[in-house]
């Protein structure tokens, strides 16, 4: 068991740095104004998104120049255009390149350090980081990543799964061995922090957990489906990896599939020790308030009532005092 301390990431608004609050604006679909009166300009969510994606792409082709790379495909940006990444042609052939933009105070943090860090990690799938270099524009700071890139596409281009994928028992015997590989890597990031957890479970469900009880283990902190890939298994984005409560990757894979109850089931068959556990009841709770903060946002409304049965479920046949107590 490890005691657990978390961090916290924020950005602010202003500058084509700063990303949208993610407990504000649903990026690219919000009409709502934003008034700069020390700038003498009103804005909306629209014209600022769009600001900043012209600005990334600039950033992006600057750190191909650094690394001499050619830009091979259009770019994809990340979730609240955080980053932007795309396949490049270099001299040891072709690879991913990824810039990640952040305000200067708050760059630094585990999210920026996280595909840095996950090099300390073996027998889990994932692309290799090769090289890095960091720079700053203003009062933004900036990171490209070169890796290599995945040998299949991702499952889904969204957090939630909405149509059935075509997965084999191996792919799913695949997914179990690398996230008992990363359960079993020691570190001291942090994924979810204990005493953050208590309050949230507290104060949306009523229940009271001794975080100290639960089993912790290291987690990919964000395994849904468009962070993996298919027929060939990779595991992408290890911005949020660290400890978590024991079946936390689980748990959220499961959340993500909520709309889709084949997949569920398959999600239950891979993982049911860990989903069953004291620690995975939990950690199923802690799941879903991660995914009904997309609701919060104003997207995938549709996952919010069946997250709250799974809910309730839980708490009913478990106990509404302490999950798996």
């Amino acid at each position: 068991m490890s005691r657990m301390a978390g961090t916290e990431n924020g950005q602010v608004e202003g500058s084509p740095c700063a990303t949208t609050s993610s407990r504000s604006i649903n990026i690219g679909l919000s009409l709502t104004t934003h008034s700069y009166p020390d700038r003498g300009v009103m804005m909306t969510t629209v014209e600022l998104n769009g600001k900043r994606r012209v600005w990334l792409s600039a950033q992006l082709e600057h750190a191909a120049g650094l690394l001499g790379a050619i830009i091979t495909a259009s770019p994809v940006f990340g979730w609240h255009d955080r980053t932007i990444g795309t396949r490049v042609s270099t001299v040891d052939g072709e690879r991913w390149l990824r810039v990640v933009a952040e305000m200067s105070h708050w760059a630094g943090g585990a999210l920026w350090t996280g595909n840095l860090d996950a090099r300390a990690i073996s027998g889990v799938p994932k692309p290799r980081l090769l090289t890095n270099l960091d720079w700053s524009d203003g009062d933004c700071q900036l990171r490209a990543e070169l890796m290599t890139v995945a040998p299949s596409p991702v499952i889904a281009n969204d957090m939630v799964l909405r149509d059935t994928p075509d997965l084999t028992p191996t792919w799913w015997a695949a997914l179990r061995r690398a996230v008992d590989a990363l359960a079993a890597h020691s570190t001291e990031r942090v994924c979810v922090a204990g005493s953050g957890l208590r309050l949230r479970l507290l104060a949306a469900f009523g229940v009271d957990i001794d975080a100290v009880e639960l089993e912790w283990t290291c987690a990919h902190g964000d395994l849904h489906w468009a962070n993996l890939t298919a027929p060939r298994l990779t595991l992408l984005d290890w911005e949020a990896w660290g400890m978590a409560p024991a079946g936390y990757d689980a748990a959220v894979l499961y959340c993500a599939s909520i709309l889709r109850r084949d997949v569920l089931h398959d999600v239950r068959e891979t993982f049911a020790d860990l989903l069953e556990s004291p620690s995975g009841r939990v950690a199923q709770l802690a799941a879903i308030l991660k995914l009904l903060c997309l609701v919060e946002d104003g997207e995938h409304l549709d996952i919010a009532a069946p997250l709250h049965r799974h809910a309730r479920t839980l708490l009913a046949t478990h106990g509404a005092g302490r999950p798996g107590a």
